[in-house]
C-alpha cells in the first residue's frame, strides 16, 4: 500500500501558506476553520486542491459538523452543504458561525442517528469527515451506508487519526473512561467511541479500499494525520 507524504505543515502565524481564495475572491485563512494544528491544515488545503476551490452547483454531506467550522469554509467555496452531527450541544455555535460568514441559506445543519442510513438526502457530490472514522467500530459497515448517498461520480475526503504515540494513546482512553467518554467541546454529551478509538492503520485503510475507489492517500509529516481521497465505486 502506497502512502504518500505532504510538505511539512504550515507554520504558526503564516498566512501565505494557510491562506485558499473562494470564487468570489475572499483570502481566507484556514487556521480559523480546521482545529488540530499545522499537519491538519496542510492536508485540508491539500484536500481543497484535489476537489477545486469552486463548488458552486455541488452538495456537500459533512458528516461530524462539530462547531461548524468547516461546513461553513465549504460553503464559501460555493458548496451547498448538509452538516450532520449525533447531537445538538454545539448547533447555536454552528448556526453564528454561518450567520457571522453570510452562508446561512447554504448550510442545513441537523442530527443524526450516527448511521448513515438515517440521512435523509442523497445524491451528494461529495463527503467529508475529519476525526469520525476512529469512532466507527464497524467501518465498513458505516462506509457502505455512506456509498449509498453518493452520487454516481461522489467523491470522498476523509481526514483521519493515525495511530501515534501509544503512551498518549492509552492516556486518552483513560482520560476519556475517568471522563465517563465525555468531551470538554461538548458538554454534558457522551462522545460515544473516544474511549477505544480505532485509530487508522492500514488494515482500515484497506477497508476503504474495499468499498470506494480510493485514488491516493497521503500523510502528514506527523504520523497522526492522514488524507484519504476516493471515488464512488461502479462496479
Amino acid at each position: 500500500m502506497s502512502i504518500n507524504r505532504i510538505g511539512q505543515g504550515v507554520p504558526a502565524g503564516d498566512l501565505a501558506a494557510s491562506a485558499i481564495v473562494t470564487p468570489a475572491g475572499q483570502s481566507l485563512d484556514l487556521q480559523h476553520f480546521v482545529w488540530g494544528g499545522p499537519s491538519v491544515i496542510a492536508l485540508v488545503k491539500r484536500a481543497i486542491e484535489i476537489l477545486g476551490n469552486d463548488l458552486r452547483g455541488r452538495r456537500l454531506l459533512d458528516v461530524g459538523y462539530g462547531h461548524g467550522q468547516m461546513s461553513c469554509l465549504f460553503a464559501l467555496l460555493g458548496a451547498q452543504v448538509v452538516a450532520v452531527d449525533t447531537h445538538n450541544v454545539a448547533r447555536d455555535e454552528a448556526f453564528s458561525e454561518a450567520k457571522r460568514w453570510g452562508v446561512s441559506n447554504q448550510i442545513e445543519f441537523a442530527v443524526y442517528s450516527g448511521d448513515p442510513n438515517d440521512i435523509k438526502q442523497t445524491e451528494f457530490d461529495v463527503t467529508f469527515t475529519k476525526s469520525v472514522l476512529l469512532l466507527i467500530p464497524k467501518l465498513e459497515v458505516f462506509l457502505r451506508a455512506l456509498s449509498t448517498k453518493l452520487q454516481a461520480n461522489g467523491e470522498v475526503i476523509f481526514i483521519e487519526n493515525g495511530f501515534h504515540n501509544p503512551l498518549s494513546v492509552l492516556g486518552r482512553r483513560i482520560l476519556h473512561r475517568l471522563k465517563k467518554n465525555q468531551d470538554d467541546y461538548y458538554p454534558g454529551v457522551r462522545m460515544y467511541g473516544w474511549d477505544r478509538p480505532a485509530y487508522l492503520s492500514a488494515a482500515r485503510i484497506n477497508i476503504m479500499r474495499k468499498v470506494f475507489d480510493v485514488r491516493g492517500v497521503l500523510r502528514a509529516p506527523s504520523p497522526h494525520w492522514h488524507l484519504i481521497h476516493g471515488l464512488k465505486r461502479t462496479d
